[in-house]
């Protein structure tokens, strides 16, 4: 079982004035794993996802937008120096965190082999895909006396919603990024510097989870764009080479991130028209405008985005796919370099045209070597509750195998459809 909470906190915090929401929502579950998804939709600039969203096939003006590093004219915003000595102690109340049980993980995942010692560190936790654990110990330590030093609040509480959103506990993650409320607030600022103090990567995933949190879906889209008003004033006021190119792969980070978002809440048709107004056109930003092209159907302006990126392209036979030429797709997919998702997309294709048990055997060979993830685990589920009459069992002696391999952390229920 988890270590509970402490029951106990510090004495009440001064507070500052923020708008505070009582709105809580949950994510609905995504029922399915196709070919052309990935884990996660708001997935970081550097990986490209198999969602994507766009609209026109014909060439369009590139205009210049708040994400064009050539356009600088924000308020400059100095660099910050050192946290100022506020007080944070509104993060270490208990009640901001919820208690995560154990009782959703398969009996295997329970045992001590799976469940570290409370006194593992932190890194380790996180090193060994413990990520229900890390989540627990970061908890713990922001609540538990003495208190953490300041620098180390926003550490803690980082690692804490980012392990919420792994393992699938979206709602929590967005109702206790609640507790930071308005992270534009003149509060976080540096007295001296005028800067956020917050950190930057803390800053992105708060912006999108209390968008969840608090039932607006615009809300992430409008909080990118001031993130980029910020990465522009400092591209325009540093004098660091190296901090400049830092804020313009950011700014580029956040154009992406506004698209994910668009995608996340459903508007296909204005993420599409956001990366066609993004540059440079980097294979990055190509790969991602022609997956929304196929998301949206527009298969013709999806070719014509292919032909400009490399060849051949892994994203080619999402291409076939989506026309339903299953056979000319499977030919494209073993003529890529071999990985784990061309491997379970082409288990995916021949399980379409019937051949269920070279498709199971490719995605238990995966299994068996230690390539275990959600998507691969949701789809080999699928296959056994679709195709065996002892569905449930063979579900459970799959648990079993992947629970053999080292350095799987902690693997939830719904990655075995359990």
């Amino acid at each position: 079982m988890a270590s509970p909470l402490p029951s106990e906190g510090s004495s009440a915090p001064k507070r500052h004035s923020r708008n505070i929401s009582i709105n809580r929502t949950s994510m609905p579950r995504r029922l399915t794993k196709g070919p052309l998804e990935v884990e996660d939709p708001l997935a970081t600039a550097s990986q490209p996802t198999q969602e994507a969203v766009t609209t026109e096939a014909s060439e369009v003006p590139i205009p210049t937008t708040p994400f064009s590093p050539e356009r600088s004219s924000a308020v400059p915003v100095a660099a910050p120096t050192q946290l100022p000595p506020k007080d944070f102690s509104y993060l270490l109340r208990p009640e901001i965190y919820h208690p995560l049980s154990h009782l959703d993980l398969p009996p295997p995942f329970r045992t001590p082999v799976h469940q570290p010692p409370p006194s593992t560190p932190l890194p380790t936790l996180l090193s060994n895909h413990n990520f229900r654990s890390a989540a627990t110990a970061s908890a713990l330590r922001l609540c538990a006396p003495p208190p953490p030093p300041t620098t180390e609040i926003f550490s803690l509480f980082y690692t804490r919603l980012a392990c919420l959103t792994l393992i699938n506990h979206l709602p929590f993650a967005a109702e206790e990024s609640k507790a930071l409320q308005d992270i534009n607030s003149p509060f976080y600022l540096d007295d001296t510097t005028k800067q956020n103090i917050l950190p930057w990567e803390l800053r992105i995933l708060v912006i999108r989870l209390q968008g969840i949190g608090y039932s607006d879906e615009k809300r992430s889209v409008g909080g990118y764009y001031e993130l980029a008003r910020e990465a522009r004033a400092l591209i325009k006021t540093s004098t660091n080479p190296e901090e400049t190119e830092l804020w313009k792969t950011r700014l580029k980070d956040l154009g992406i991130y506004v698209a994910n978002a668009l995608i996340e809440i459903g508007d296909l048709p204005a993420a599409a028209r956001h990366l066609e107004t993004l540059t440079p056109r980097s294979p990055t930003l190509l790969s991602r405008l022609a997956l929304t092209y196929i998301a949206l159907g527009d298969l013709s302006a999806a070719q014509h985005t292919l032909s400009s990126l490399p060849s051949p392209s892994p994203l080619t036979p999402l291409l076939t796919i989506s026309l339903g030429n299953y056979p000319l797709a499977i030919t494209e997919l073993r003529a890529l370099p071999p990985s784990d998702l061309v491997t379970q997309n082409l288990a995916v294709c021949l399980f379409y045209i019937g051949r269920v048990d070279e498709s199971v055997k490719l995605l238990e060979g995966l299994v068996d070597q230690g390539r275990s993830f959600h998507a691969l685990t949701f789809n080999l589920a699928t296959v056994f509750e679709l195709c065996c009459e002892r569905g449930r069992e063979r579900k459970g002696e799959l648990v079993g195998r992947v629970e053999r391999v080292r350095g799987v952390g902690e693997r939830g229920g719904g990655d075995f459809k359990l």
